[in-house]
């Protein structure tokens, strides 16, 4: 498969609101997860866990997935914005986060790394 092949499959089932199943199958075992703020997570299991733990105290109103784009200087690469519309269940205030991602594809053809980029807290 192509690192293209991978990066569409990969925003179909986002815009398809699957992205869980996007982290159980076409995460690699040793994933490693980098937040804006530069906190590292390491390993599939522990990735999802932290999505979940993220997703746990919001509502998701909807989310809106552009991409994937592609840089021939980086081939093993795919970068995807998400504009996401939430409620934090703390506040009740309704916000839009937006925020960039970067996509390492391995050998294997499963994503090996995942970079955030964002302003301000997520």
């Amino acid at each position: 498969m192509s690192v293209q092949t991978v990066g569409k499959k990969f925003v179909e089932l986002c815009r398809a609101g699957k992205n869980f199943d996007v982290m159980e199958t076409m995460y690699d075992p040793n994933i490693v997860s980098v937040e804006g703020d530069g906190k590292e997570t390491a390993g599939q299991k522990p990735v999802i866990q932290k999505s979940k733990d993220w997703v746990s105290d919001k509502t998701f109103n909807g989310e809106t997935v552009a991409g994937p784009f592609f840089n021939g200087a980086n081939p093993d690469q795919f970068t995807v914005y998400f504009t996401l519309d939430i409620t934090p269940k703390a506040t009740g205030k309704r916000v839009t986060l937006e925020e960039i991602a970067i996509y390492t594809v391995g050998k294997n053809d499963l994503i090996t790394r995942e970079q955030f980029f964002y302003d301000g807290a997520h």
